[in-house]
């Protein structure tokens, strides 16, 4: 008999006013409020979080972009590799058979 008047007590909110929880209420109130404030900055930490890691995997697949970019432009940019797109492609320009010379003016 006495455990149903403890689980009556509980659910009807008799404990509140024998054990003086509703003297408490605005520290309790404060906690809550502090709570929710506490998972709404773990929230919202989390989510940068998430988005940080994602855009150092971006910035690192734009660095290898960028580093297989740069060595096939070097690559094509050299003297010899030129001369075979120019025969390829059917122009009439050749190579210079002497040397580039400086012109003075005095």
């Amino acid at each position: 008999m006495a455990k149903r008047k403890w689980v009556s007590e509980i659910m009807g909110g008799q404990i509140l006013v024998h054990s003086g929880i509703l003297q408490q209420m605005g520290f309790v109130i404060y906690l809550f409020a502090l709570v929710i404030i506490y998972i709404s900055l773990n929230f919202a930490i989390e989510s940068k979080l998430i988005t940080e890691r994602h855009n150092q995997r971006e910035l690192k697949n734009l660095k290898a972009d960028y580093t297989g970019k740069r060595a096939r432009l070097l690559y094509q940019s050299k003297r010899t590799e030129i001369e075979k797109k120019l025969i390829e492609y059917g122009s009439e320009l050749k190579a210079p058979a002497n040397p580039p010379s400086y012109i003075k003016f005095d």
